[in-house]
This record gives C-alpha cells, structure tokens and sequence, in this order.
C-alpha cells in the first residue's frame, strides 16, 4: 500500500513538472484552448499571454522539484507513519500551486493592468 500512496503524492509535481517543461519548449498559442494559463487579461494581451507561460514555466519547474524532492522525503523519512499524513502532503502541494497562481495574476496585473 505504500507505493500506492507514494505514487500519488508524486502525481502533483510530476504533473506540474511535466506542463512546465512542455510550456518551456512549446508554449501554447495564443488564445489556444486546452492547457493553458488563460485569464481574462492574457486572452486580451499577447504580450500578457506570453509572459505568463513563460513564468509559470519557470516558477513550477522550481515548485514541482522543491515539492517532489520534499514530498519524496517525508514520505521515506516517516514510512512506518505515512498513512496519517500523505494526504497533507497532498494538501501541502496544492497550496503551493494555488500561490503560484495567484503570483503569477498578480505579477501580470502589476505588469499589464489597466492603470498601466
């Protein structure tokens, strides 16, 4: 049961890893459907839509390492504990995604907001 368990706590960063590689090499077109960040402000700016995939490539490679390598070692360190707490790893790792969104938005509105 631990394998299980270890491997879906690894699915969070393996997948964030996985869309920010793909970005980094082939970011979507603009106003592209499917997997993309797309926000009210990227579909109205090209500029905007660039800049956030580039940095969301960027910050959730970094994310997906950090969170894999911190996740993997909990889940080693505590083996005989693991099943009272992997789901919080979980929960751990999708807080840190949803930051990562939120600092993305902000940096673009910062970057390509209406006052601007």
């Amino acid at each position: 049961m631990y394998k299980l368990y270890f491997i879906v706590v690894m699915i969070a960063p393996a997948a964030m890893l996985l869309v920010a590689l793909l970005w980094k090499i082939s970011p979507p077109p603009y106003q592209s459907n499917g997997l993309a960040y797309s926000t009210e402000l990227t579909r109205k700016d090209p500029d905007a839509w660039t800049m956030a995939h580039r940095h969301c490539a960027r910050l959730w490679t970094r994310i997906g390492i950090i969170s894999g390598a911190a996740s993997a070692a909990l889940m080693v360190l505590f083996r005989e504990s693991y099943a009272s707490f992997w789901v919080w790893i979980i929960v751990g790792q999708m807080a840190l995604f949803c930051v990562s969104v939120f600092m993305i938005d902000l940096l673009l509105k910062n970057t390509f907001g209406d006052d601007k």
